[in-house]
């Protein structure tokens, strides 16, 4: 598997605090588990899960700064505004001590 499917990150890094707290939050999970189903915008990850656009906003924001979720297809709507287009990055988390060898 490529190295670039992998996101390694130390235990002391603040990194580390900021992804845990992505992945604990049930609504972040939430739209990880539809987002395993197809990618999606915004308002459809709003309609389908019944949460508020600026929450769902705010979550992808959070997964994207994690490294979890990706923008790499957009579409424009009818007023001429950019709707992107969600997925999961497709990686695997690994939280290691900092010196592990053999990763």
């Amino acid at each position: 598997m490529p190295k670039s499917n992998f996101l390694l990150v130390d235990l002391n890094e603040a990194k580390t605090k900021k992804l845990a707290e992505t992945i604990t939050s049930d609504t972040s999970r939430k739209i990880l588990n539809h987002l395993a189903e197809k990618e999606d915008s915004e308002a459809n990850i709003s309609n389908v899960l019944g949460l508020p656009i600026s929450t769902v906003h705010y979550h992808l924001q959070k997964l994207q700064e994690a490294g979890l979720v990706i923008v790499e297809e957009f579409h424009y709507s009818s007023r001429g505004r950019e709707i992107n287009h969600y997925k999961l990055a497709n990686k695997y988390i690994i939280i290691a001590p900092l010196h592990v060898s053999g990763l």
